[in-house]
């Protein structure tokens, strides 16, 4: 059960920075926010922070999860009432709970609690610092009014142009095995995290084998991702590299962004050369 320190105290502040100089919100975030307050004052004034439903049980650093028997809301899909359905940017309770705080009062994510995270498949737990969900909110809203979806703001200004546009012709029909069909880049959005923890995102053009009810990655597309991550980005840190590498992929039903499958990869104390590696664009991604 999460609870926040002052739920009125919590309730005041958000309403007070709607009006607090920083980034600007448009009208349509601005009626967000203001649902956000009514929400976060109707739902919290018994004192307590209601923990979203819990996904199926994740085991180890990949995706293994029971499948669930009934409908899971997609990532970010808010179930409330007042919610609008085409909002630009639908809240989740936990985002409307940091929305709340000042960054100071928001604690970062730190490694251990990452694990525990991963581990129970806890990803709607996963938040940004209060000033960059802001933002986020902001770029997003701006981002689909400008480019239609996100993905076509990555197709066109972070995927290689050599790939083109949706459909892909992959060169490899096996994820990962071909450096031209993927592309790894630092996430530009990435959570709250203490001092020391990147978070990376793998693009591919080679689609990841899915089941057929909520789009879990199948044993061995799992196994594939596993080997990957494992050479990639494990190998390269050396000795005890398993301890600082973690990862994740949302299963269809949670992904933000559906058209291109990526897998998410956080890692903590890696040198900067090292995460200036990794992401590097490589002749093969040039068109």
């Amino acid at each position: 059960m999460l609870r926040p320190t002052h739920n009125i105290k919590g309730l005041h502040l958000l309403r007070q920075r709607l009006s607090t100089p920083g980034p600007s919100l448009a009208p349509a975030q601005r009626v967000i926010v203001e649902q956000a307050s009514a929400s976060f004052a109707r739902r919290f004034s018994g004192g307590t922070l209601k923990k979203p439903q819990r996904q199926p049980h994740h085991r180890g650093t990949g995706a293994t999860r029971d499948l669930p028997g009934k409908h899971i809301p997609a990532m970010g899909e808010n179930t409330d009432t007042l919610a609008q359905v085409d909002a630009p940017f639908p809240l989740t309770e936990v985002d409307k709970w940091v929305l709340s705080q000042t960054d100071e009062e928001f604690k970062c994510h730190d490694w251990d609690e990452l694990c525990v995270i991963l581990q129970n498949n806890d990803l709607h737990l996963l938040k940004r610092k209060p000033s960059d969900l802001r933002r986020y909110i902001k770029w997003t809203t701006e981002t689909k009014a400008e480019y239609g979806n996100i993905t076509n703001f990555l197709i066109t200004h972070r995927l290689p142009k050599a790939w083109g546009k949706p459909p892909f012709t992959p060169a490899s029909s096996i994820p990962f095995e071909n450096p031209s069909d993927y592309r790894v880049l630092m996430n530009d959005w990435p959570y709250g995290f203490a001092p020391g923890i990147s978070h990376i995102v793998v693009w591919t053009r080679t689609p990841i084998a899915t089941d057929d009810t909520v789009g879990d990655m199948t044993h061995q597309s799992r196994k594939i991702v596993a080997d990957f991550i494992k050479r990639f980005f494990v190998d390269r840190l050396g000795p005890g590299g398993e301890k600082k590498v973690i990862w994740f992929k949302n299963w269809v039903a949670l992904q933000s962004v559906r058209t291109v499958d990526h897998v998410h990869v956080l890692v903590r104390d890696v040198e900067p050369q090292v995460l200036e590696e990794w992401s590097r664009e490589l002749e093969c991604h040039k068109a």
